[in-house]
């Protein structure tokens, strides 16, 4: 079957549930992206001062990319605005700018088709202390619109210059690399090159080499831990899917629904850059198709993250987490852990202890909420923080980046 990724609306606090938590007012944009404002507040003391670093353990980090406009033929500009804030009492701890240079690309922290992309593959923009990003840097030869480019990191400095990037030569084909990420944990950087290998460089290592893993099923992977999942249901894309802890098995959304699958499954007739997910949820194409069993308790919803080996988080206008059996042939049930309602609730970050998940809950307007949940059935969301708008006038893309 044909899979396309897509978004599956909101989910976040049902009005029952929003009576009861303190504080609970107007979402922002619902793409994600927000418009207006100024720099974000905090619950209490919207103006207490940052005292950390980002990313310090005991806080969420969510990024803004607002895009400066080149003139004269230049190319557009990128800036990342990154703040931290406590998940004990959602206040801002540390915020940091940095303006990229023209022409660079950091995907989907600033692309606004990526509003919906799974946790994992948002922390991996970053490396392991959030000093720099991974992205892609026009050569010369290229066009400045173009989308082909040498993957780099940028330091998140005032003035995010390249860290790592290849010498230049004028006499070479220009770069032509793919989704640039960071291995978790690390300041290694994967990515993959016009001739379909993936490559990895250790950028804390001065002058380190570029490591060959191999050739890749297809033009993109998703990275786990030190294994790139090359197979992808067709028409889903890498920011997508997301892995299992063990690396045994992956699950992803699309316009045909959720689907999970095995590491060394292929789709015959599709070629061996594909995979042919298991369904389960309901069946958007309308195809009848079968789906797992037990799977059609499954609410329609995007895989978001794994809890365990066999129990993954899945979002739609409620949360719900989807446990599977042990060979992952069938759903032995599905946990409501929040209600649908009508709010925007799609990005979300599990704690380090994979035991509760913070979330951004909008509603229409400019300002979006930051609610800590713990995955217990009947559990409470509690508010942490109000995010307002990064910058007056600006267009911003607003990603939840991860709890640390």
């Amino acid at each position: 079957m044909r899979w396309r990724a897509r978004n599956y609306g909101g989910a976040a606090v049902a009005a029952a549930i929003a009576l009861a938590v303190t504080g609970c007012g107007g979402g922002g944009a619902a793409s994600g992206s927000q418009d207006g404002g100024s720099p974000s507040g905090t619950p209490g003391s919207p103006t207490s001062a940052p005292v950390k670093a980002i990313g310090t353990p005991g806080t969420v980090t969510v990024s803004w990319c607002d895009v400066k406009p080149g003139t004269a033929g230049a190319p557009n500009a990128q800036q990342l605005t990154l703040a931290s804030y406590s998940v004990t009492d959602g206040q801002e701890v540390a915020r940091t700018v940095s303006a990229l240079p023209p022409g660079a690309d950091t995907g989907i922290l600033c692309d606004p088709n990526a509003h919906d992309s799974v946790p994992s593959a948002l922390r991996q923009a970053f490396n392991k202390d959030f000093t720099m990003v991974a992205g892609l840097m026009p050569s010369p030869q290229q066009s400045s619109g173009g989308s082909d480019g040498a993957a780099v990191a940028f330091s998140l400095a005032p003035q995010g210059a390249p860290v790592g990037a290849p010498s230049a030569d004028p006499f070479t084909v220009g770069a032509k690399d793919r989704v640039p990420a960071f291995q978790s944990g690390t300041s290694t950087l994967w990515y993959e090159n016009r001739d379909r290998h993936v490559l990895s460089r250790d950028l804390d290592r001065q002058g380190a080499g570029t490591t060959d893993h191999g050739p890749s099923h297809g033009p993109v992977f998703a990275l786990a831990g030190d294994q790139p999942w090359s197979r992808l249901p067709l028409g889903n894309t890498v920011d997508s899917v997301t892995v299992n802890p063990a690396g045994t098995a992956a699950a992803a959304g699309g316009g045909h629904g959720s689907g999970i699958w095995l590491k060394d499954a292929a789709a015959a007739g599709y070629g061996d850059e594909y995979v042919e997910p298991a369904r389960f949820g309901p069946d958007a194409s309308g195809s009848g198709s079968t789906g797992l069993p037990g799977g059609g308790t499954v609410p329609r919803c995007a895989p978001k993250s794994w809890t365990d080996d066999h129990a993954l988080l899945c979002v739609g206008k409620g949360i719900s987490r989807v446990v599977f059996s042990d060979t992952f042939d069938s759903v032995l049930k599905v946990e409501p852990l929040l209600p649908e309602n009508d709010r925007d609730n799609t990005a979300v970050a599990p704690s380090p202890d994979l035991k509760s998940v913070v979330f951004l809950s909008r509603q229409g307007q400019d300002v979006a909420e930051l609610y800590r949940l713990d995955l217990t059935p009947g559990s409470t969301p509690r508010k942490l923080a109000s995010i307002a708008p990064n910058s007056p006038r600006v267009k911003s893309e607003l990603r939840l980046v991860g709890w640390q």
